[in-house]
């Protein structure tokens, strides 16, 4: 999606930049400039993706850095893994 589409599919839910930057503490020309990418922050673009209910990938498929998160399970299991060897 691009900054314009982001801007669309928010106003058809209700929600604005301006509301996204109060509730991160940002400015909503920090929100703009991440939806446009003028602006690079991991944060911002995580709630841009929740307020349309979108996986982040789908919302900003040209931002690889945003793609790369840890998958919750593989981190769990090399934790699991680094406690058992600290345990024999």
């Amino acid at each position: 999606m691009n900054g314009n589409q982001i801007l669309l599919r928010l106003k058809q839910v209700g929600i604005s930049f301006t509301d996204i930057a109060k509730i991160q503490s940002v400015t909503p020309q920090a929100v703009s400039a991440v939806a446009h990418r003028k602006g690079d922050s991991l944060h911002i673009a995580k709630a841009i993706a929740a307020a349309l209910e979108l996986p982040i990938h789908k919302v900003f498929p040209d931002r690889p850095q945003y793609h790369r998160l840890p998958d919750p399970e593989k981190r769990k299991q090399l934790l699991d893994a680094v406690r058992e060897l600290n345990a024999a």
